[in-house]
């Protein structure tokens, strides 16, 4: 071999290294960081999720499941917040009552929640309900941390919200001090520093000393937010076998 052949494998295997080519490796999942504090990854209740999808547009149940954590949704919403925490403890409670064996079924749920960015986001991200599909319906009566959930297949519905005496009165009175037009650099770093005390808080017990199942009667779920623009289909076949008939989840 020649020193410009040499030459030229040095020069290929470099790119290849240091990602100038599409071969490179992709580097490690990052949960640290300003967006996701150490606490966080070490909570002895911070909550993670197990769902279950289909493996395809026109696919069946997949046998594997998937777990989503709080980084997951950290990322999918933008911002670590004591109101996504919150959600996320609240969505725990709810989806324990309707799915006692663990996998959320997230083909066959229908959620209502307030529109808050964060509590929203987490409740589409968990729950697979579309606005667009009519599966996520937006209640203005429902709180910052009340959601309605239902399994579409049964009927069974749950409501659950934040336990008044958990909301910290701290937290809401900056929210409305900045929101009044105290918004110095000060204000809104007292702020975060008081969420995620309440976000520490929410994950140092139990979500069921957080939140409480909320027993109202029947609930009038609202009209969909967007005009009918026609319904889900990738999740039509989820049962269905060869054959015909119903194969049953593994």
């Amino acid at each position: 071999m020649n020193l410009g052949h040499l030459l030229g494998g040095l020069i290929i295997a470099t790119m290849v290294m240091t990602g100038g080519c599409a071969s490179a490796p992709r580097p490690a999942r990052d949960v640290t960081g300003s967006y996701y504090p150490d606490w966080l990854a070490t909570a002895p209740h911070a909550p993670v999720f197990e769902v279950r999808d289909t493996v395809n547009k026109y696919g069946r149940y997949a046998r594997e499941t998937k777990h989503i954590d709080l980084a997951d949704l950290i990322r999918f919403h933008g911002h670590f917040c004591g109101g996504l925490v919150e959600a996320a403890v609240s969505l725990r409670v709810a989806f324990d009552a309707l799915f006692p064996d663990g996998a959320i079924d997230r083909t066959d749920l229908r959620v209502a929640s307030n529109n808050s960015a964060c509590g929203g986001d987490v409740a589409a991200y968990l729950t697979g309900a579309r606005a667009r599909f009519g599966t996520h319906l937006i209640d203005p009566a429902l709180t910052e941390s009340e959601f309605v959930l239902q399994r579409v297949s049964t009927g069974a519905t749950v409501r659950v919200r934040i336990r008044p005496e958990t909301y910290p009165v701290d937290v809401r009175a900056q929210m409305r001090r900045i929101e009044a037009g105290h918004a110095e650099p000060e204000e809104l770093e007292r702020f975060q520093a008081l969420q995620w005390e309440y976000a520490r808080r929410l994950v140092s017990r139990p979500p069921l000393e957080a939140v409480m199942r909320v027993d109202a009667g029947p609930y009038a779920w609202p009209e969909p937010p967007c005009r009918d623009l026609g319904r889900r289909r990738d999740n039509d076949f989820r049962g269905a076998v060869p054959g015909g008939g119903e194969e049953p989840l593994p």
